[in-house]
């Protein structure tokens, strides 16, 4: 049984690491830094400088911003500053107004802001520098993304947190760390539905975007195609089908620009919908009582956060497509009354199978992978609750759960370390050749 210490522990966790979102979390980062930046210099901006690691860059290179028809980051960052409006975080992309929105588009138009490849190994790193006809200022972002670690205008340093407070360690190098997945079940099992309502509107928000990306017309339209290419046959309409469509239909929104928000979880907005989307669907379908699909979306999140302390807060592997998966799969299996044996066999299953899948950058494309993901995730639910998993004769899952998990986080921060600079170098290439 979980102490209320621990208890207390565990909903602070899904607190900090949930926040709601519009448009893509890195562009909506590089927009909150270069509105730090103007809101401090209290001028009009006459050019900018945006300095982004390659993780950044990558992410953040293709992807549509919101209540525009313009992708990357340059339209992004003149958004933040026009607005600045740093208060808003990572919604700092919303309601931005007709004529701010012509001021930015001309500023992208007269080349008033670039964007540079910073020198760093920080892989969530932005720094904006403006500068007005008198006067500059500088903010940076770094570690996560709304984590303001630097303001500075002029000569005059305003704030600045210690290098120990940018937070991107990685969890076996954290002594505070003490999560575990057997903890997290414990939790989700013993907690009271009550303390858990704040998902309501999670879920709520969450399954609207998914909705109007079935509806509309977004990106590659891969969740729409799921559920309604069924006339050739190929594609069922089961429960397992209905969930991987609505998923990709919230990310087929999402990367096109689509002007609602989402929740995030572990600083991805993708994450926050293939944790908790699925989770609803198919509840929804089995007509599942709402403490159980609260219960389930709580352990899908903590699951998420838990395997994003391994992998880190940006890696070379796909974060939805391997940690959120992670956490949906433990999220359904407990929903559909699995134990914490048979969670542990699912969570082998998704590593077994998916564990290899890189991000090369958020765009329309990321769909594609939510959809695999879920369907991967659906396919480990059905094995795991037959009493089936991957065990450690298959590829780096182990025995133990935390070992398999930590696995993982080796392979894509050291064994895939090399893979991130050739595939920017890649897509820049392209760039340069359209």
């Amino acid at each position: 049984m979980i102490n209320e210490e621990r208890e207390k522990k565990y909903l602070s966790l899904l607190h900090q690491e949930i926040a709601m979102a519009l448009g893509c979390t890195e562009p909506a980062a590089a927009a909150l830094a270069g509105a730090y930046a103007a809101d401090i210099l209290k001028e009009t901006v006459e050019t900018a400088t945006i300095k982004v690691s390659q993780y950044i860059l990558k992410n953040g290179m293709n992807v549509g911003i919101p209540g525009t028809e313009m992708s990357g980051l340059l339209i992004a960052s003149a958004l933040g500053i026009v607005s600045a409006q740093p208060e808003k975080e990572l919604m700092v992309l919303s309601k931005i107004s007709k004529e701010d929105k012509n001021i930015a588009y001309k500023m992208v138009e007269k080349k008033a802001i670039r964007i540079e490849l910073a020198d760093t190994n920080e892989k969530i790193y932005i720094e904006a520098r403006v500068r007005s006809k008198k006067h500059t200022a500088c903010a940076i972002i770094a570690g996560s993304h709304k984590n303001l670690c630097f303001l500075q205008r002029d000569d005059v340093v305003l704030y600045q947190k210690n290098d120990s407070d940018i937070g991107n360690k990685r969890v076996e190098d954290d002594e505070e760390y003490t999560v575990t997945m057997k903890e997290i079940f414990e939790f989700t099992q013993n907690i009271q539905s009550e303390k858990l309502y704040f998902l309501k509107e999670i879920l709520k928000i969450n399954r609207e975007i998914a909705v109007e990306g079935i509806n509309g017309e977004y990106g590659l339209k891969v969740g729409k195609s799921i559920l309604y290419g069924n006339e050739n046959r190929l594609i069922g309409l089961d429960v397992a089908n209905y969930a991987v469509a609505m998923t990709a239909a919230a990310a087929d929104a999402r990367m096109a620009g689509c002007e609602m928000p989402v929740f995030s979880a572990a600083g991805s907005g993708n994450q926050g919908l293939t944790a908790t989307v699925p989770v609803v669907a198919v509840g929804e379908k089995l007509h599942i009582a709402e403490e159980n699909i609260l219960k389930a979306t709580a352990l899908s999140i903590l699951v998420t956060i838990h395997t994003k302390h391994y992998l880190g807060r940006l890696s070379v592997l796909c974060g939805c497509s391997i940690s959120a998966a992670i956490g949906v799969v433990c999220g359904v299996v407990r929903m559909l009354g699995g134990s914490y044996e048979k969670m542990c066999k699912a969570i082998s299953t998704m590593v077994a199978d998916i564990s290899g899948v890189v991000c090369d950058g958020a765009k329309a494309g990321c769909a594609l992978k939510v959809a695999t993901a879920v369907d991967s995730a659906m396919r480990a639910t059905n094995m795991a609750m037959c009493g089936i998993g991957a065990d450690s004769k298959d590829g780096i899952v182990c025995q133990d759960v935390e070992k398999t998990l930590k696995n993982l986080g080796i392979l894509g921060d050291c064994g895939m370390r090399a893979a991130n600079p050739v595939i920017l170098e890649m897509m820049l290439q392209k760039q340069k050749e359209q």
